[in-house]
């Protein structure tokens, strides 16, 4: 496993999750095996738990109890991207093949179910009931989110309170809860639980704010999925909200068109992306997540200086000069 530069200062922890992590799939349904093993093998950072480590680190949560934990974090997440390529009819997945392309959509649903289910049984023998009950709830809002998102496919009228909303049930939501558990399990204060808990949101908006931006502005060889996808599925996204006032009412006509098309040519596709582009839909994309960041390292300064508090400083920074 290649280590993100920001988590070298917790290597050992996140090798040792990494083997706790293969533990949980042994099994003797080879279905899982091969289904689940191919999603973890297929690159990623292990953002979420490093994220959970780092917390817990602060706050010196115990070992035995904090690498479990911020395993399965890793698990909550790879069955929400399962469930996510499926609903979505992705084909690409981090630049390969998606697990449902590979395997079928019925492997892939209930394969998520699995490392759902593995990851609740985890927290709830190393977490506690206070770890399990937040890590519940997040569960909960991953699920809200896609159906609120579902629910909307096609609508122009949403707003920001809209926008904001799914992106914290499907994003925020899961990156709050990996820093708030992280910190659960080290008996914080209830100031520095809640400073985690929002330092986790802060930058999971900051995370697909830049996402949705990248969906305007980059190539599928950079970022593992086609340009404009966004505007195929018909999913409103701030680039387009943010600029929406400054559109023309000819150019809002089309851009109402082309979202409520089943399958909208590329053509269409790549005049929406121009329209917003040229109002400036990506640099107000990117102003915004960078706003998000310094919120969120802001709360982390009531933390002593350490090496912890850094990693996760840089943690925030990368969100923004990533370029994929």
């Amino acid at each position: 496993m290649k280590i993100f530069k920001p988590f070298e200062v917790i290597k050992e922890e996140l090798f040792k999750s990494e083997e706790f992590s293969r533990e949980l799939l042994s099994t003797k349904v080879s279905l899982v095996l091969k289904a689940g093993g191919y999603i973890l093998d297929s690159g990623g950072k292990r953002i979420r738990p490093g994220l959970t480590i780092l917390s817990g680190k602060l706050v010196g949560a115990p070992l035995e109890r904090l690498i479990p934990v911020a395993t399965v974090m890793e698990y909550m997440h790879t069955a929400t991207l399962l469930h996510d390529d499926i609903v979505d009819g992705a084909k690409l997945r981090r630049g390969k093949p998606s697990a449902n392309d590979v395997f079928g959509n019925d492997v892939a649903v209930l394969v998520g179910d699995y490392m759902f289910a593995k990851a609740i049984y985890v927290l709830a023998v190393y977490g506690g009931e206070e770890v399990l009950k937040v890590a519940a709830k997040t569960v909960q809002d991953m699920s809200e989110g896609e159906l609120l998102q579902l629910e909307n496919v096609g609508n122009t009228d949403v707003d920001e309170d809209y926008y904001f909303d799914v992106i914290y049930r499907k994003t925020a939501s899961l990156l709050s809860t990996c820093c708030e558990c992280g910190a659960l399990l080290g008996n914080p204060s209830d100031e520095k639980r809640e400073s985690l808990r929002k330092f986790g949101e802060f930058i999971g908006y900051a995370f697909q704010l830049v996402d949705d931006a990248f969906d305007y502005v980059s190539h599928s060889e950079r970022i593992g999925k086609p340009a404009g996808n966004d505007i195929r599925e018909g999913k409103v996204t701030y680039p387009l909200l943010s600029v929406w006032s400054e559109l023309s009412d000819k150019e809002r006509e089309f851009i109402r068109k082309v979202f409520s098309e089943v399958e909208p040519s590329r053509e269409e596709i790549d005049r929406v992306r121009k329209i917003v582009l040229s109002k400036g839909g990506d640099r107000k994309t990117f102003q915004l997540a960078r706003e998000y960041v310094e919120r969120a390292k802001e709360l982390l300064k009531q933390f002593p200086e350490s090496e912890y508090r850094g990693a996760l400083c840089e943690v925030a920074d990368f969100i923004v000069e990533r370029t994929y």
